[in-house]
């Protein structure tokens, strides 16, 4: 089961690192969606989005533990991932900086009780704090 959610976050890494090499998401700046889960970005030097996002969602788990994110910023558009560790699960949301916006779609992957691979679609709506 570890060795698979490892194989998933390779193989995810390496399809994500090809994008997105510029500026456009300040840093620092503090965003909050509307579930209330908060990302801190932290520095986006040379496009390399750095942050912390902890979870706040209801009806997910892993929350109130700041945990890495990471990704990329260009003129265009973002992404970042974040490993839940202790859920052995990881997200990726891509979205756009629109002013104080940023609407994301977001995809869950982990592992279920059964030792399967699934994973799970939404959408977030992240707003600029500071």
């Amino acid at each position: 089961m570890k060795k698979l959610l490892g194989f998933l976050l390779l193989v995810q890494s390496v399809l994500l690192s090809a994008e997105a090499m510029a500026q456009g998401l300040p840093a620092p700046s503090y965003w909050k969606n509307e579930r209330g889960s908060e990302l801190f970005v932290w520095s986006t030097n040379g496009g390399v989005l750095q942050g912390t996002f902890t979870n706040h969602a209801q009806g997910f788990a892993c929350q109130g533990i700041p945990y890495p994110a990471s990704g990329s910023v260009s003129p265009t558009g973002l992404y970042f991932v974040v490993t839940f560790a202790q859920c052995n699960s990881f997200t990726r949301w891509v979205g756009t900086i629109k002013g104080s916006q940023m609407p994301t779609s977001w995809t869950l992957f982990y592992v279920d009780s059964k030792g399967k691979p699934r994973k799970l679609k939404g959408a977030d709506i992240f707003r600029r704090v500071w």
